[in-house]
């Protein structure tokens, strides 16, 4: 049996006395999407950047491509792409110059990063605007811009943190059909259920401070809609 893509045990973190994580326990297999749903403060962004490497969790312990992410946290930070919750994207370069850069710095060869680049500018529909100043993107754009950066190495395991915030519903649909993501496990923490219906196969949802039963999403939805 492979080993899971991601696999979380025990895991606790406190901000002083806030405990945002109390013994979260999960395994995501290779290939599949995993949702974290629930309301704020119940510890989906705070699993999300202890499993980037950004944070160091109090107790318990994470793996990430069965790369430990304390102990192996460089190693992790290769194999991973992440978008938070707010677009990295320097507003001071084109959108191309952008991915450009992220694939210079993820190592990517240059002529397989300026390929690569023109590859997700027109899957995430940012062509015409491929030449403009990020800062004059709107907010969606800019969040597009943010998920192809993410994308651009072919990572094995991707993190998206309310990856639909700022898109409207026709940028919500080219974004699930343009990501590359076929080939990673992936871990997508939407902040509401409905946006992300179609891409999530199964969700937990944490519940402070412990992760309740999860399943798929048709199912949770029915639960909700029966209670």
């Amino acid at each position: 049996m492979s080993k899971p893509a991601v696999e979380v045990q025990g895991l606790r973190k406190a901000f002083g006395e806030v405990q945002a994580l109390d013994g979260l326990s999960l395994a995501i297999p290779a290939g599949s999407v995993l949702g974290l749903l629930g309301p704020n403060g119940s510890g989906k962004t705070t699993t999300v950047s202890i499993l980037a490497t950004s944070l160091r969790p109090d107790a318990g312990r994470g793996w990430v491509g069965g790369l430990d992410v304390v102990t192996q946290a460089a190693q992790v930070r290769r194999v991973i792409g992440l978008a938070g919750q707010f677009a990295a994207v320097d507003p001071n370069l084109t959108g191309r110059e952008n991915l450009r850069l992220i694939g210079r710095l993820s190592r990517v060869g240059r002529r397989q990063a300026r390929v690569r680049a023109d590859e997700l500018l027109d899957s995430f529909g940012l062509n015409a605007a491929a030449g403009r100043l990020v800062r004059g993107y709107s907010g969606g754009m800019r969040r597009r811009l943010d998920v192809a950066a993410a994308l651009l190495h072919r990572p094995e395991v991707l993190f998206l943190d309310e990856p639909s915030t700022g898109l409207d519903p026709e940028s919500r649909c080219q974004r699930r059909t343009g990501a590359d993501t076929r080939r990673a496990g992936r871990a997508r923490r939407p902040h509401l259920a409905g946006v992300e219906r179609r891409p999530a196969g199964r969700v937990r949802l944490p519940r402070r401070p412990h992760l309740r039963p999860h399943g798929p999403l048709t199912e949770r939805n029915q639960r909700w809609l029966s209670n």
